[in-house]
């Protein structure tokens, strides 16, 4: 029969059984489907035809038709359909089942209802599968498909910005943190690119060589965006360092993503100095240019995003938490990329809420510089950015807020002190409410210097005093600022609120920020 004797026979048959073949408009999208691959670039949907009924299992998450991963799973008499791995490839938030159910010619009642049930049968346990899987994650990770982006190549571009130099540009909006229920937001992101004074290395990596996402592949691997003076990052360290140690030989990859936040954390010889104060041997790459960190549309601090070894994006967290959900999520992957891997249930504790109200809610984090407008000077002379302010201590100083005495210049990032060597009467006062209290202290040109401490108008005494902090042989206890970072100033026994003021012995100590703890975030590596 010729090739267009065949065309005419088929439409023949069509128009003879027009319900056999007819189509609604959904069928037809899906149809499209089948013909071109997924926005997530997965195959077409595979519908089984059966020999006494057909059906369709098609999933919907957002108005988009998606494919994933189809196997064929014999249910007796002959019978087989196409379905989802179940346990292997969770399916996506709020997804849409719908079973079609059609009988072919000759097919009996009885065959059609045998089918019908196993097919409702099946369609419970997916979504008692994904409903499990949800309740896991729920409130801690969010479930996302998107192909990771690939990591750009080094490109060496200029030297270190300068100590105290000016910060990046102010964004036109203030940027939304991403935290999820019941979590204090994460550090707040400026501009996705420093201001044109800034040199930049692009892109340096520390600890590996250059990594590509084509390298990767076969790989689950932890994206991880943070800064070396950040607390809501530092307490997450010691986590990434026993995922790292534990899932390592399995085939797990944690990439550490440097952006600064601060100028001091521009230089890539300060982020250097952090990595190994804080003894991480993960691979991690300096992004000061922030070219990473605008592929992933990041915009906080810490920031984690969770690939499979297929390259996509499957979880993602903006914030502290989420620890144990994290582990969970790291082994599913990895159980998937290595089918014969068994990880036991004990291997993750269970979960912890570190920012319940039990734990106390502390104070934000202040910033001490005009930062963005979100400085918290109170002193009714206010902030003169490169200027020098001979300022006036007020009487009194409310929570979450910074008072000045002597000579302060305003700068991009905090307060510089401007005084002379061993004058007194020069301090910087605050009030906050918190167990443990931080700061981020820099030197003029690394010179160590002294910042004497009290709390409540008494010096610490070593039961309150954080790890950074000395006493000399008065017993007035002090910082000695060497190193532009972050020092930790105070651990109390107990949640309180306190006033704390810093007395600075030289010119050139910057002052740029404040953060605090809980009752429950004492327990990690005060490095």
């Amino acid at each position: 029969m010729a090739k267009g004797d065949v065309a005419r026979h088929r439409a023949k048959q069509r128009d003879a059984r027009p319900d056999q073949y007819r189509r609604s408009r959904d069928h037809q999208s899906v149809d499209a489907a089948r013909r071109e691959k997924s926005l997530n670039g997965d195959p077409a949907v595979n519908i089984s035809v059966f020999e006494a009924a057909r059906f369709e299992l098609i999933y919907n998450s957002g108005g988009r038709v998606s494919a994933r991963h189809f196997q064929d799973i014999t249910l007796g008499a002959g019978l087989r359909w196409s379905a989802l791995q179940s346990g292997k490839t969770p399916l996506p938030t709020s997804p849409i089942l719908r079973i079609n159910l059609k009988a072919e010619k000759g097919s009996s009642t009885l065959k059609r209802l045998f089918f019908f049930s196993a097919c409702l049968a099946i369609a419970l346990a997916l979504i008692l599968n994904w409903a499990s899987g949800q309740q896991m994650f729920e409130g801690q990770l969010e479930i996302v498909h998107f192909k990771a982006p690939e990591l750009p190549p080094p490109a060496l571009i200029n030297s270190p910005p300068p100590m105290n130099a000016a910060g990046p540009q102010a964004p036109q909006q203030p940027l939304q943190p991403g935290a999820g229920p019941g979590i204090p937001p994460p550090q707040p992101a400026p501009d996705s690119q420093p201001a044109p004074s800034f040199g930049s290395n692009g892109i340096t990596w520390i600890n590996s060589s250059p990594l590509t996402m084509k390298k990767l592949r076969g790989k689950v691997v932890l994206i991880d965006f943070w800064e070396y003076t950040c607390i809501n990052c530092i307490r997450t360290l010691d986590t990434n360092k026993k995922w790292y140690a534990r899932y390592r030989s399995d085939g797990f990859v944690i990439i550490g993503v440097h952006d600064p936040e601060f100028s001091i954390a521009f230089s890539v010889a300060n982020a250097r100095k952090a990595i190994e104060r804080f003894k991480l041997t993960y691979p991690i790459v300096v992004d000061d240019d922030r070219v990473i960190w605008n592929e992933y549309h990041s915009d906080s601090w810490p920031n984690r995003f969770l690939i499979d070894a297929n390259g996509y994006v499957r979880y993602h967290r903006s914030g502290e938490g989420g620890d144990s959900a994290f582990e969970h999520a790291i082994q599913q992957l990895l159980e998937q990329a290595h089918p014969g891997l068994k990880f036991t249930a004990d291997a993750v504790p269970p979960p912890e809420d570190d920012f319940s109200p039990g734990c106390g809610i502390p104070t934000g984090e202040m910033y001490v510089g005009d930062w963005y407008g979100r400085g918290v000077l109170a002193n009714p002379e206010g902030y003169h950015d490169g200027q020098t302010v001979n300022y006036k201590l007020p009487t009194t100083v409310d929570d979450g807020r910074v008072v000045l005495a002597g000579r302060w210049e305003s700068v991009a990032d905090g307060l510089v002190y401007r005084g002379k060597k061993g004058a007194s009467g020069s301090e910087l006062e605050m009030r906050y409410h918190a167990r443990e209290l931080y700061a981020v202290i820099n030197v003029s040109r690394g010179h160590p210097e002294r910042l004497y401490v009290t709390q409540d108008g008494q010096d610490l005494t070593k039961q309150d005093a954080g790890v950074d902090v000395q006493f000399d042989s008065q017993g007035h206890s002090y910082i000695e600022a060497r190193a532009p970072r972050m020092y930790y100033v105070v651990s109390n026994p107990a949640f309180g609120s306190h006033t704390l003021a810093l007395k600075p012995t030289a010119p050139g100590i910057t002052i740029d920020s404040f953060t605090f703890g809980n009752n429950c975030q004492t327990d990690f590596s005060h490095l």
